[in-house]
């Protein structure tokens, strides 16, 4: 092809290529001034808007109603209480010693074995030395009853020619002398022999109570003697509870006295009996050692794990009680949201009341509303909102929902249907400390 060919061509592609930029720049320009055109008429605007707005949406109708679970107001005796921490501690504590002089041949026990008292054998000593001196004892033994039956006999010859004045009172009364000697020393060697069978036995170093060993303070091959530690043990069966009480309510705390303890790490509650109340305490602190004696649980209580043990403050006295859920606790104050009937029909409303928080229970927070109107709002039987009042406004409409997501109790299933994913997030996590402690 020659050169002027190809610049035909090339003239003719461009030319092709710009009528096509300036066509499609034309028909963009049309349809940009048709679309401009609709924007301006009203009547578009209207039906466009009324295609996407639902159609069975009132007017003003506002945000649709917020899911919120409530609880009730109730008016009861309650009585202040306060969380203390503490730990479990032992019962008992020993630490096991030798009573006899010898070599550790055995300690069938290591850190962690449960012990049974009186049954299990924590270590043996060699008893060979105890159990030679017992047979010396026992060949001295019988020595010394052949002396003393000779000189019984002899006594006994004695006595009879001392009425012939064969023999002297002084020969007579030393032969008793010499009986009373022997039948002495023979006492004494029974003594011995019987000292050295309790060595002997005593070289089997048996638990003094049920428990579990803890640490080992000897080996095998090692030479102890009395008083030389062996093993640490701790009692089983029951714990400690050892807390630290202020000097403002050790009073209210006595002898006998059954309290609640949260075990922390297992999460339950059981009841323990207060065992003693220490009148002596740190000076710093103020504070006063007490211990509550609680089951260990077939040993699911061990010792060192934390407890929280509520204490009362005071004395018992009758108050409006609400969920502590129910209480939103800010910097400017504490608030109770209350769902009352509503304007429209069977709809439910939220009203927020003022409230101060007297005493702080467990679970519930006796409170007292500080306006009139709250005064007549939050009174006993009154639904209080105990999740999802984060967000809620004055008035605001509400839709009470169960923990399972379903109507609440005696509501209209058009307004209180809620799926199960629509419960709002609880006002406050409850933590260990705090949740719910089921009573044993």
């Amino acid at each position: 092809m020659s050169t002027s060919n190809q610049k035909q061509l090339v003239l003719i592609g461009s030319l092709g290529l710009t009528a096509l930029l300036v066509g499609g720049l034309g028909s963009g320009l049309a349809v940009w001034r048709s679309l401009d055109a609709r924007l301006q008429d009203p009547e578009f605007l209207q039906e466009q808007l009324q295609r996407i707005s639902p159609q069975d949406r009132e007017p003003n109708a506002g945000p649709p109603p917020a899911p919120v679970r409530v609880g009730l107001a109730q008016r009861k005796t309650v009585r202040p209480q306060r969380p203390i921490i503490g730990r479990l501690v032992e019962v008992r504590k020993v630490t096991v010693a030798s009573e006899v002089t010898g070599k550790i041949t055995a300690i069938p026990v290591e850190e962690g074995t449960p012990v049974i008292g009186g049954q299990t054998v924590l270590a043996r000593v060699d008893d060979v030395w105890s159990r030679f001196a017992r047979d010396r004892c026992q060949s001295q033994v019988a020595s010394t009853e052949a002396k003393l039956k000779y000189e019984q006999l002899e006594l006994e010859r004695e006595q009879k020619l001392i009425g012939t004045k064969a023999i002297s009172r002084s020969e007579l009364e030393s032969r008793q002398a010499a009986v009373a000697d022997l039948e002495a020393s023979l006492a004494q060697a029974k003594v011995a022999v019987k000292e050295e069978q309790e060595r002997i036995t005593r070289s089997a170093i048996l638990a003094p109570f049920d428990g579990t060993v803890i640490a080992k303070r000897a080996e095998v091959g090692g030479h102890v003697a009395p008083g030389t530690p062996i093993v640490d043990i701790v009692s089983r069966g029951q714990v400690d509870a050892r807390l630290m009480v202020p000097e403002s309510v050790i009073n209210l705390i006595g002898v006998k006295q059954t309290l609640p303890v949260w075990i922390d790490p297992i999460g339950v509650e059981l009841r323990g009996s207060v065992v003693s109340v220490t009148p002596y305490g740190p000076t710093a602190s103020r504070t006063f050692p007490v211990r509550v004696r609680l089951d260990d649980q077939g040993e699911r209580l061990k010792v060192g794990m934390s407890v929280t043990v509520l204490v009362a403050t005071g004395p018992e006295r009758e108050a409006l009680v609400v969920s502590r859920d129910a209480v939103l606790v800010r910097p400017d104050g504490s608030t109770v949201w209350v769902a009352v009937p509503g304007q429209r029909g069977q709809s439910t409303e939220v009203q927020p009341v003022p409230v101060t928080v007297s005493d702080r229970m467990q679970d519930e927070y006796a409170i007292e509303p500080q306006t009139g109107k709250g005064q007549g709002l939050l009174t006993a039987g009154a639904r209080v909102v105990v999740e999802g009042a984060e967000r809620l406004t004055p008035g605001q409409r509400v839709r009470i929902i169960t923990l399972e997501g379903g109507p609440a109790a005696g509501t209209a299933p058009q307004e209180w249907s809620a799926a199960p994913s629509e419960a709002a997030p609880s006002a406050r996590p409850a933590t260990p400390a705090q949740a719910p402690m089921p009573l044993n």
